[in-house]
């Protein structure tokens, strides 16, 4: 079923996004325009000035070397085939994100603070593709926990005090988390929770726990103003347990691409505004006062991308672009800044030439995997990343079993898969020995909340699971559910919907022979002995057979003994289960 030879994948979309429609004026142009200057611009994608030609963002190879990435022309995009062609062969990190301000205020991996004992750490160079506007670009990308974080403490023009500042942000509508804090903004220069009002940042995902629901299930857009994830007028640790109303106005942004704004004037409110960032319809999420003891702010004028002030480092996301201005604009300036993001072309595609990719590297890793039998996930097909897995999330490849390691982990004494990401996936090459609906179980753990994958077989969605939080990364649980498949030979794939989960193996069983697989957990395609006991004890047959053939030779051998009840037990294993014989 290999017999694919060279495969041709095309690119088609239309061309409506054009460079010149805003080359000649960037966001911070328009800012300026008002009287409210930015002070910071980052963006691994674009410049942000029109007269821009300056540098995006640096790249490190994994031999220390170090490489600049420009814009291709004044105010365009950034030329990412100079990250490819110097990262070629190797592996890169994002070692600075140039500010393209007069200030300078140039974004590296984090200092020490509180929550980051031993400092941040760079993100893979290679881990947020996006197209923009037919281009190839890359975003800076964030899982939770994995201390990814750019800081700058020793800023300049940043607003302090009580002075009035906007900013704005681009992310990934569809990679975030409900921890906190992937933020961009001002922060505390200690690096330390310094109470309210000392921080003032624009946050995006699906906090709860800081802030309260918002209406629909999230992802949010909310204000970080330091002990506290602001959707609205209050917030505070724990406040989502005791404040379950949603906020009325707090939308949840479901889009491939956002723009998240706070204002920040100094009278006592702030205001929220998104966006899908491929639209002009910008719309206000709040507009109201701050929280007693929230005004007059206390800034102190440092900036940061993918934490918290102090360092909070459980938050997921992928951010593009964002700027931070001293001076709070008028509401028309926001709107141009929508329209200009909008026209920068976040997602759209221009019609390339054919990419060729070699397939004919892809073959089953062991043997076809059959089903109804289990499948151990370390078990996916080989042809390496792109072909046999996604691999999002390379800075946790290992040997571990295998070379070409999607993933891998050890827990509880078994392979399983982990440290996954959203839109990661494994292959398996499966032959479905009938057409029928199979109860399904799985093997999993998690200590987050809402994480979850999906199962594709030949690319279409055939079932999906929500993993509950077991309380730890190594406590399993099974959860259950069926699935419909039809008979022959297939490609199954197990998708990672929501991160942050263990799996150890998935099995299939007709329904009422769950039990069989639970005889043969362990010990795939390797001969096992089973004996059959009548319920006084006396062994009355045995039988081999490996997990793939197990049904089979039950029903081989209970077609030879008297109709009953009897126990089958795996002589190797000890496990045992009661079957009804009928025959």
């Amino acid at each position: 079923m290999f017999g694919f030879g060279k495969m041709a994948l095309v690119v088609l979309g239309t061309a409506g996004f054009g460079l010149g429609a805003y080359a000649v004026e960037g966001p911070c142009d328009i800012y300026a325009a008002a009287g409210t200057p930015c002070v910071t611009a980052h963006s691994t994608t674009r410049a942000l000035f029109g007269k821009y030609t300056g540098n995006l963002y640096q790249v490190r190879r994994a031999d220390g070397q170090l490489k600049d990435i420009p814009v291709e022309t004044a105010g365009g995009y950034a030329k990412s085939s100079v990250q490819d062609d110097f990262c070629k062969g190797t592996t890169c990190t994002i070692s600075k994100l140039y500010d393209q301000t007069e200030y300078h205020n140039d974004l590296v991996k984090s200092p020490k603070v509180f929550w980051l004992k031993e400092g941040g750490k760079e993100t893979n160079a290679t881990a947020a593709p996006v197209t923009v506007n037919g281009r190839k670009l890359y975003g800076i990308y964030k899982t939770a926990w994995s201390a990814i974080s750019y800081r700058n403490n020793a800023t300049k023009g940043v607003a302090t005090g009580d002075q009035e500042e906007a900013m704005y942000m681009v992310v990934n509508g569809r990679h975030y988390n409900e921890k906190c804090c992937f933020n961009y903004g001002n922060v505390e220069t200690t690096g330390n929770d310094d109470g309210p009002g000392t921080m003032e940042a624009v946050y995006f995902g699906s906090d709860t726990e800081w802030g309260g629901p918002g209406l629909g299930d999230g992802p949010w857009i909310a204000a970080d103003l330091e002990d506290g994830v602001f959707k609205g007028s209050d917030a505070g640790y724990l406040y989502g347990k005791t404040h379950t109303t949603p906020w009325p106005t707090a939308q949840s942004f479901k889009a491939d691409f956002v723009t998240a704004m706070l204002t920040g004037p100094n009278d006592g409110t702030f205001q929220l505004k998104g966006a899908d960032a491929q639209t002009e319809n910008l719309i206000t999420v709040w507009d109201g006062p701050r929280k007693q003891g929230y005004h007059p702010r206390k800034l102190q004028g440092a900036v940061v991308l993918a934490s918290g002030g102090d360092g909070s480092d459980g938050g997921a996301g992928t951010f593009y672009e964002g700027a931070m201005t001293i001076g709070n604009p008028p509401a028309e300036v926001d709107v141009k800044i929508q329209k200009n993001i909008a026209a920068a072309g976040y997602g759209s595609v221009v019609e390339i030439q054919p990419v060729v990719i070699d397939s004919s590297t892809l073959a089953v890793y062991k043997d076809t995997l059959q089903i109804p039998g289990i499948i151990q996930v370390e078990d996916y097909d080989k042809g390496g990343n792109g072909l046999a897995f996604n691999d999002i999330d390379t800075e946790h490849e290992t040997t571990l079993y295998r070379e070409d390691n999607v993933g891998l982990d050890s827990a509880s004494g078994a392979f399983v898969y982990g440290w996954s990401s959203v839109g990661e996936w494994m292959r398996y090459s499966v032959n479905v020995k009938e057409s029928v609906e199979y109860d399904f179980t799985a093997r999993v753990a998690s200590a987050s909340e809402a994480s979850g994958f999906s199962l594709l077989l030949d690319e279409k969605e055939v079932a999906k699971f929500t993993v509950p939080n077991t309380g730890d990364w190594k406590i399993f649980e099974e959860i259950k559910g069926k699935v419909t498949l039809p008979a022959g030979s297939h490609v199954l794939k197990l998708h990672s919907d929501a991160p942050y989960f263990n799996v150890d193996w998935i099995k299939f069983a007709k329904p009422g022979t769950e039990g069989f697989a639970s005889l043969a957990a362990g010990f795939v395609n390797v001969n096992q002995t089973y004996n059959v006991f009548d319920i006084r004890g006396n062994k009355v047959a045995f039988f081999n057979a490996n997990s793939g053939n197990l049904m089979d030779s039950w029903n081989a051998t209970a077609s030879k003994i008297p109709a009953g009840i009897y126990l089958v037990m795996n002589v190797n294993s000890g496990k045992s289960i009661r079957l009804k014989n009928t025959f």
